[in-house]
């Protein structure tokens, strides 16, 4: 007997099956999803400060200029971060902006936005007011003390990232306890 070709396809059964199936799959997923998210927020803000750190020590070095790296508001590295050269070693945004400064002209090489992502920074109180670069590559606070000092990236509900720094001018990214 031949079978009629048009009562091929899926019956209202099987599509609504499928789709409980797909939609609970979802739900399982969904907070792993959330998680990832936050996870990468954090690892991708720890690694952008570093490559800051990275750039100012070199910019100092080739420069032959201190570079300095402030938060934009004091105390508060979560409002945002400039690195700038220092000619005059005061410590002070009096700038040009860019990055194309001539010789003896202070300007600023990065300008880092507030943080928007959630993700909260703090330090061990060593660095709160800001780091300095030297052209021999070592680094200090802005108050003279020497950095040994770590900055915590933390977002909630997830595992710290620790940016820990050593006055020779080296700093490394390590994983942390769990934020609060």
């Amino acid at each position: 007997m031949k079978k009629d070709s048009s009562n091929q396809g899926f019956t209202l059964v099987e599509l609504m099956v499928t789709l409980a199936v797909v939609a609970v799959v979802i739900s399982i997923a969904a907070p792993s999803f959330s998680q990832m998210i936050r996870d990468h927020r954090l690892i991708t803000t720890a690694n952008d400060f570093m490559g800051t750190l990275q750039l100012a020590r070199s910019e100092s070095i080739r420069r032959g200029v201190q570079v300095t790296l402030l938060p934009v508001d004091a105390n508060n590295w979560s409002s945002g971060w400039d690195v700038f050269t220092d000619w005059n070693r005061s410590e002070l945004r009096n700038q040009a902006a860019g990055n194309t400064c001539a010789q003896n002209q202070s300007c600023f090489l990065v300008q880092q936005a507030a943080l928007t992502n959630g993700v909260t920074i703090g330090t061990g109180g060593t660095l709160n007011n800001g780091i300095r670069f030297f052209p021999s590559g070592e680094m200090a606070s802005v108050n003279n003390a020497l950095v040994n000092d770590t900055v915590t990236f933390c977002i909630t509900g997830s595992i710290a990232r620790l940016v820990t720094l050593n006055s020779r001018g080296s700093s490394r990214v390590e994983i942390g306890n769990a934020c609060p």
